[in-house]
């Protein structure tokens, strides 16, 4: 009786949406790699509120080679806008990149951006929906800014909107755990003058005189030796971070054809009553298994990209929902019979779905010269 209330409540279709782990799986991390400044940019947006309660937003980029920061304050989160920024403070400055990567932001996604990065000659990629850590670097940045907004004094904190390119150039100028390196110097080859240096009067002199010729092999070779430096660094970081986060994996690989539930993050409010999943069954229909990412389709036919934190595989539930129909002696036989395994249900699912579908007497036949 206890096990077969277990099974029951474990297939319950409320208790599922409502009482299941979320996230039920956790894919192992991979790390996106580059080797060369302004190769990848990620942009995103982050906000806050003033000192009068509006909310003051800012267009937030990082270099992913050399950890270089940017951050410009906006009106609002329109595609226009970002498109401006990135054209009068980004490309017209540092270059263009080779590729752009965001969210799903609309801001991001809209045609007007499209448009703009296809004449650049700059590719574009996003993460996938209600994954952030596909744009972790960004995402640290926008940590590391409010927890430097949130350390000023109280009357500077009141006009922080107004220390912003402050605080990025100080964090341009510190040395990145991950490289091992500033993000200043990786990027333009040289240290940055600080008022520091010159109080104390350290401030490097070099009297040898030399042509432009002779200095430009010189950056060259020392920017070369420092993005090698860098790279091993930032490699032997990720590995490190990669080891960490993989020790509390858990979850399989699902294959095409699978029935999952999709994490329900659509819901507006506080949630604290909501469902943690979906109603809608979704199936498996594309794979990737080196980044861990899942195209489903629901009944309808509409189709998601999603990774694979978000979904909880339901195939053997909804086997086990789909026995508890059947006659109460063949539910009967399947609960108590000992040498009854997933096998068999599965085998019996098939059957039962087959057309036209068998008759419950010739089920409990078959069922019965299984297990013997």
């Amino acid at each position: 009786m206890e096990r077969d209330t277990r099974e029951y409540v474990r297939c319950c279709e409320r208790c599922v949406l409502a009482k299941s782990l979320e996230p039920s799986a956790r894919a192992p991390l991979e790390s996106i790699k580059t080797s060369a400044a302004m190769e990848l940019v990620c942009i995103d947006f982050w906000s806050a509120e003033d000192k009068n309660k509006n909310s003051v937003y800012v267009l937030v980029a990082t270099d992913h080679f050399t950890k270089m920061a940017f951050a410009f304050l906006c009106r609002n989160q329109t595609a226009k806008l970002v498109a401006r920024k990135l054209w009068d403070c980004v490309f017209c400055v540092y270059g263009f990149p080779e590729r752009i990567h965001s969210d799903q932001g609309p801001s991001f996604e809209s045609e007007l951006v499209s448009e703009l990065l296809q004449l650049s000659g700059v590719a574009k990629s996003h993460t996938t929906a209600y994954h952030p850590m596909g744009n972790g670097g960004t995402e640290r940045f926008n940590r590391t800014l409010g927890n430097m907004i949130r350390s000023l004094p109280l009357r500077a904190k009141q006009e922080w909107p107004q220390q912003i390119q402050t605080l990025t150039f100080a964090y341009n100028a510190t040395a990145h755990e991950t490289t091992g390196y500033a993000p200043f110097h990786l990027m333009f080859g040289r240290v940055p003058r600080l008022p520091v240096d010159v109080v104390f009067q350290s401030v490097l002199h070099d009297l040898t005189v030399t042509d432009f010729s002779s200095y430009s092999r010189t950056l060259l070779s020392y920017l070369s030796e420092a993005a090698n430096i860098a790279q091993q660094h930032a490699t032997k970081e990720q590995e490190q971070q990669a080891r960490q986060y993989n020790k509390k994996v858990r979850g399989v690989s699902l294959h095409v054809g699978a029935r999952v539930l999709l994490a329900n993050k659509g819901e507006k409010g506080k949630k604290k009553l909501a469902d943690k999943w979906e109603p809608a069954v979704y199936t498996v229909v594309e794979q990737n298994p080196k980044t861990h990412i899942y195209k489903i389709s629901d009944a309808s036919g509409q189709s998601k990209v999603v990774h694979r934190n978000l979904l909880l595989d339901v195939s053997l539930r909804m086997s086990l929902t789909l026995m508890y129909t059947w006659p109460v002696h063949l539910k009967r036989l399947c609960l108590t019979q000992t040498l009854f395994s997933q096998m068999h249900l599965l085998t019996l699912i098939r059957l039962r779905l087959t057309q036209p579908p068998l008759k419950p007497a010739h089920l409990l036949t078959l069922l019965r010269l299984r297990l013997l």
